[in-house]
Parts: structure tokens; C-alpha cells; sequence
């Protein structure tokens, strides 16, 4: 069986065994999605049983999330993540000279690890501590894909590895929009410069193929 088989015939088992634990509809759905990212990476056909195999990866995913939370701290690998994190609790005019530079240099490192689609998704997320029914309303995208987003872009993180050049300039501007974004609560001139940016350069590129 492949995962893709595995994800379409166990996705309601697994998501009920979730739900039974958390007792959280949106926490159960983010561990399932947790727990397929996991067994794409494993070679199932070396399991003799797929099914038991899937129900305690996704307990043990659950049972690391309730501990997670009881601890309450997240487990980000770089200085860098955790200084993302907690910016819902830093507000605008609170910031250092050096607090600026700490965040500045935080979203340059984010901007090397990730897309633009999953860096405004994982910054809504973690730094707005928004919902994904909101993330859905403000980004534009189905709830399903922004959880893919947000999960695939915490494992980007964790992993360290640069993949992406960053342009100074587009640095600058979402730096600057992030900074406005703290201080009024307002983060659409935030989401629409990060996602609308591909859409921009797609448009472009056309034109100028024409």
C-alpha cells in the first residue's frame, strides 16, 4: 500500500482516534496531517501492518502534543523560531533597536527556508495566533492546504536547510508590513504583498513572454 492509499483509507479512523484523545475538532485534524507528513517518509510496504502501525503514530503524535501544551512551549530548533513565536506577546512599541534587528534577521532566515505561501501561512499561524477558519478567509486558501502549508513549513524550519536566495528589497518590505502589522492588528497589506508577490512575478513573466 502507499501513502497516498494509506492517507484516502485511514484519514476517518485515524481522525477519530485524534478526536478521542484531544477532544479538539481543528487539534485532530493538524496531528492527522502531522502523522501522514510522517509515514511519507517511511516505506510502508516493510510494515506488515499498516493499520496498527498508523493507530499508535498518530497516539504518540497526540500524547507529544498534550505534553507539548503542558509544558507550554513550543520546541523550535533556532533562536530565530522562538523569536517568531512569541511576537503576538511583543507589541510594536515595545520594540528595541535590537529586538527590531532580532526579527528582521529572524524573517531573513525564514524567507531562506521557505516559499511564499508557506511563510505567510506559518506567519499568520504562529506570529498572529490565527485560526485556520480565519487563515482560510485572509489567505484565500482551502483550510486543508494551509494546514499542509503551516506543517510542511514547521519541518522546513526544523530541518535548517537554506534553499532560497533572499532579495534585500522584498526583505525590506515585508519586514516593514510585519512591523505595521504588530502595531495596528492589520495584516493585509502583510498577506497580500507575501502571497500576492508570485502572482505579481507570474503576471510579469507572461507579459513579458508575449
Amino acid at each position: 500500500m502507499s501513502a497516498e492509499q494509506a492517507i484516502t483509507e485511514y484519514r476517518p479512523l485515524l481522525y477519530a482516534v485524534a478526536y478521542r484523545i484531544l477532544g479538539v475538532a481543528s487539534d485532530a485534524e493538524d496531528m492527522v496531517q502531522e502523522t501522514f507528513l510522517k509515514i511519507m517518509r517511511v516505506d510502508l510496504s516493510k510494515i506488515e501492518d499498516i493499520k496498527n502501525y498508523l493507530i499508535k503514530t498518530i497516539t504518540n503524535t497526540c500524547l507529544n502534543h498534550l505534553e507539548a501544551l503542558k509544558r507550554k512551549k513550543e520546541h523550535l530548533v533556532d533562536n530565530w523560531s522562538n523569536i517568531t513565536h512569541n511576537f503576538h506577546f511583543d507589541p510594536f512599541d515595545q520594540w528595541s533597536s535590537d529586538k527590531a534587528s532580532e526579527i528582521s534577521e529572524g524573517l531573513r532566515n525564514m524567507m531562506k527556508r521557505l516559499n511564499d505561501s508557506e511563510l505567510g501561512v506559518y506567519l499568520l499561524k504562529e506570529a498572529f495566533n490565527l485560526n485556520y477558519n480565519e487563515i482560510t478567509e485572509i489567505a484565500k486558501k482551502k483550510a486543508d492546504h494551509c494546514r499542509q502549508l503551516f506543517h510542511r513549513s514547521k519541518m522546513k524550519l526544523e530541518d535548517g536547510k537554506d534553499k532560497f536566495n533572499v532579495d534585500p528589497e522584498k526583505h525590506f518590505q515585508i519586514f516593514k508590513r510585519f512591523q505595521q502589522a504588530n502595531k495596528d492588528g492589520e495584516v493585509r497589506s502583510l498577506v497580500d504583498f507575501i502571497f500576492g508577490d508570485k502572482k505579481s512575478k507570474q503576471k510579469n513573466n507572461l507579459a513579458n513572454n508575449s
